[in-house]
């Protein structure tokens, strides 16, 4: 490069760098728009406004969390969306996120990182330390932030007076203490497949802040096969819960009308002379339950095809309704849209294709199965 071309580029580096003073960072510029916005002098279209705090909100997101003001502003911006409240504590490190019926303290430290998060329910005494929220907020994690936080209202959508609502975590954490302790009776279960399909409650992982308890039921063959190293992964504990192996529900509670409910745990446990254990229920009474608008509910991980007998057999035990039954589908349909996740159906003349060491095309009617298989440049028919 020659003299006059260096010389040009150092004129034009020098102008860029005279001109970078006088623009604003984000912050300032998100909060001269914040102002402008405030002011009552120019009227705001509120869907304008609507889209404007949206396109800030995805922005912030993008942005990386290293500061107090940082994390401040993203608590915030996760609060607002979720339609809770966000206030100021005693001092710049101390936040609150609350609702009518629980609040969260989430104390942070000067460098933004956080020190603790603490939840309180109303009508409750003492405060709970969640390493959970802790964890995901010094991960950087918002959607788990988020997902707990949606968690923890849901609880409490229920159409009643705050004074009843109050009662509607207690109900929860009593039936959770029941699971746990029919948990304790399998302990003798060695055997994981056995702990999965033969036992009361399968495996059983206790409520984390906002997630709800979990109860895996079932873990199919296919869900055990590592497709990244082409090996058989080993049916245990750990392997499902690290890797959110099989099927599970979550123990949860929905607004519906009036039941009652236990308030306390209901379970114990009778110790014979001989040595063995076995529960002991206690049944509903005054001092162990309340009349809530509100039913337990076993909520699937994923949607599940079910004939319907079935579903009429479980809802003639638990005497409440488990979906709306009014449009019923084939069952091989529903079966073929669970495999595809949605994407086929055997109402349509779209085959549903398997890569095993050749390929395998399956196309599945309400009467007829056909299995088409190539290997090689090889095709056969197989009608069953």
């Amino acid at each position: 490069m020659d003299k006059a071309k260096e010389w040009q580029l150092e004129l034009l580096m020098e102008k860029l760098r005279s001109k970078a003073g006088q623009f604003k960072s984000f912050v300032e510029s998100a909060k001269a728009l914040r102002m402008s916005l405030l002011d009552k002098r120019y009227p705001v279209d509120s869907v304008e406004k609507n889209q404007l705090q949206k396109c800030l909100d995805i922005l912030q997101h993008s942005i990386k969390v290293t500061s107090l003001q940082g994390m401040v502003e993203r608590l915030e911006s996760v609060t607002r969306q979720l339609g809770l409240k966000f206030s100021p504590g005693g001092s710049p490190l101390d936040w609150f996120i609350s609702s009518d019926m629980f609040y969260l303290e989430v104390m942070l430290e000067s460098t933004g990182g956080v020190k603790d998060v603490r939840i309180h329910h109303e009508g409750k005494v003492e405060q709970q330390s969640c390493e959970e929220l802790v964890s995901c907020l010094s991960n950087g994690d918002f959607a788990d932030f988020t997902a707990q936080l949606e968690g923890l209202a849901s609880i409490y959508q229920l159409n009643a007076e705050k004074k009843v609502k109050c009662k509607a975590f207690s109900a929860l954490q009593s039936l959770e203490a029941d699971l746990a302790t029919l948990a304790t009776f399998q302990a003798f279960i060695k055997e994981p497949f056995n702990l999965v399909h033969k036992s009361p409650v399968g495996i059983l992982e206790k409520r984390r802040g906002g997630h709800a308890m979990k109860l895996t039921y079932l873990v199919p063959p296919y869900d055990l096969l590592d497709q990244q190293t082409n090996s058989s992964l080993p049916l245990s504990v750990q392997e499902v819960t690290s890797r959110n192996l099989g099927y599970s529900v979550m123990v949860c509670m929905e607004g519906s009308a009036a039941h009652k409910l236990q308030t306390a745990p209901l379970i114990s446990v009778n110790r014979s002379p001989n040595g063995k254990s076995s529960p002991l229920y206690a049944p509903l009474s005054a001092n162990n339950s309340a009349t809530l608008p509100a039913c337990f509910a076993l909520r699937l991980n994923n949607p599940m095809p079910m004939c319907l007998p079935l579903v009429r057999r479980i809802q003639q035990i638990t005497e409440m309704e488990c979906g709306d039954l009014s449009t019923p589908h084939p069952l091989l349909s529903l079966v073929t849209q669970h495999a595809s996740t949605g994407q086929l159906d055997c109402a349509n003349n779209r085959g549903l294709f398997v890569v095993c060491f050749g390929s395998l095309c399956y196309f599945i009617e309400t009467q007829l199965l056909v299995l088409w298989y190539t290997r090689r440049g090889r095709c056969n028919i197989l009608n069953f």
